[in-house]
């Protein structure tokens, strides 16, 4: 009698290089979606950077420097603050001839179940008013 020995793969292997491959595509969607989420922060932050350095550079052109505080939301969903402060005391603006106002731009975003913000200050001097001749 001859035994001939067939060839293949027995089932335990089959399972085990299964479980193998499970657990290595598992790894490496973790690894990925983490990147993603990743990339999506710092997506998110880079363009709050952005929306606040304009928002900050607009104040004092195009948005009047008022005293206040005032507040609205971007399309994307980004809301904005800006806070302005005289700076100094009346002693200061009796002192030199231009007000100086400290502006405050604050960009804050939702991310999941937390709000994330940007904000950056600077300081505003404005001449004089001349009255009109």
């Amino acid at each position: 009698m001859s035994s001939t020995r067939q060839r293949g793969f027995t089932l335990i292997e089959l399972l085990v290089s299964l479980a193998i491959l499970s657990v290595a595509l598992g790894v490496l969607f973790g690894a990925i979606s983490n990147s993603l989420d990743r990339v999506r922060k710092g997506r998110d932050e880079t363009l709050a950077t952005s929306l606040v350095q304009s928002l900050l550079a607009r104040t004092g052109t195009e948005r009047p420097l008022d005293i206040g505080e005032t507040s609205g939301t971007y399309s994307n969903g980004y809301r904005w603050r800006l806070v302005i402060r005289a700076y100094g005391n009346d002693d200061d603006a009796k002192a030199h001839r231009m007000s100086a106002y400290l502006v405050r731009a604050t960009v804050i975003w939702r991310d999941g179940d937390a709000d994330h913000s940007r904000s950056l200050s600077a300081l505003r001097l404005v001449p004089p008013k001349t009255p009109p001749i």
